[in-house]
């Protein structure tokens, strides 16, 4: 019993000397994660990508960082067994985002072909698996179809690719999407 309280105090006694490095790293990559995170939000705000995803993307960054950090202090202080266990978690992480980013990818590159395809476009009537309806706007992840009875239908871009669809009617898409607008954003009237 006693040789485990001599190990613990023992033990204690050698990470005294290195608590100011300790805590100058810390401070320092406080202020490293903080910096870095707002630039990158403010970069990401500024190319116009939606503040759902900047904020997803700005936790996944910061967690890595203060992984790293907490891993560089652990090696510091002598911990290097449980600073790799923690860098391995990284690791996880990295294969969950990669799995995450190529659905989004594909979106993204399935949007770019829609976009470019002649038979696919605003105010054009469609029919994507069971959902039939209008365009009624695209953006680089997904497609939102109105259908007939007002529902909003929003479908990954990838999805539409991939899946087999077909064009019902070519109307004039301005003046149609206009007038299904119209049809459903109108304020009902209370008697």
């Amino acid at each position: 019993m006693d040789y485990g309280i001599n190990s613990l105090v023992s033990g204690f006694v050698s990470f005294v000397p290195k608590l100011p490095t300790v805590a100058v790293d810390f401070l320092v990559g406080y202020l490293i994660i903080y910096i870095s995170v707002a630039i990158f939000g403010r970069t990401l705000k500024i190319a116009g990508v939606q503040k759902s995803l900047i904020d997803i993307l700005k936790s996944l960054l910061s967690f890595i960082f203060w992984v790293v950090l907490i891993a560089h202090i652990l090696r510091n202080l002598g911990l290097s067994q449980i600073a790799v266990t923690l860098s391995g978690s990284l690791l996880v992480v990295g294969l969950a985002v990669a799995n995450g980013a190529g659905a989004m990818v594909s979106d993204i590159i399935s949007g770019l072909f829609l976009a470019r395809d002649k038979d696919f476009d605003l105010g054009y009537r469609v029919k994507v698996g069971d959902t039939e309806g209008f365009i009624e706007t695209m953006d680089f992840r997904k497609t939102r179809i109105r259908t007939d009875d007002g529902r909003l239908v929003v479908l990954p871009n990838s999805m539409i690719d991939k899946d087999r669809w077909y064009v019902i009617s070519r109307s004039e898409h301005h003046t149609l999407l206009s007038k299904v607008k119209n049809k459903f954003h109108t304020k009902k009237e209370v008697t």
